[in-house]
């Protein structure tokens, strides 16, 4: 049985990160899992509203703007959906940038920590 920490039960690391996604998506916030420089991390990002969310990360804010973009068919984008309601955890670059464009205001939680 493998003892990695992604193998167990997700557990907070900091404070929980919150902005709303909107038709022009937000200043972007970093939110630091650690202060160890390690190369990735795991969050708890939920979509907290009826609306779906094309959620920008990135290691910079300016990257992180860039990649909340509305997918278009035949077109790939490094952006990351999340569906009306969605709970996800996603093990990402470390202290990553996040922002998010919706069609209309969408509570986005970003929870940094550790685990699955």
């Amino acid at each position: 049985m493998s003892n990695a920490a992604s193998q167990f039960a997700f557990q907070p690391l900091g404070p929980t990160a919150y902005f709303v996604a909107n038709a022009a998506p937000p200043t972007p916030l970093q939110v630091i899992v650690n202060e160890i420089t390690q190369g990735y991390g795991q969050y708890r990002i939920v979509n907290n509203s009826q609306y779906t969310v094309f959620l920008g990360v990135g290691a910079t804010a300016t990257q992180a703007t860039a990649r909340a973009a509305v997918i278009v068919a035949g077109t790939a984008q490094n952006t990351i959906v999340l569906v009306p309601g969605a709970v996800e955890i996603l093990r990402l670059s470390n202290n990553a940038f996040f922002t998010g464009l919706a069609s209309s205001p969408a509570d986005v939680y970003i929870t940094p920590g550790q685990g699955l």
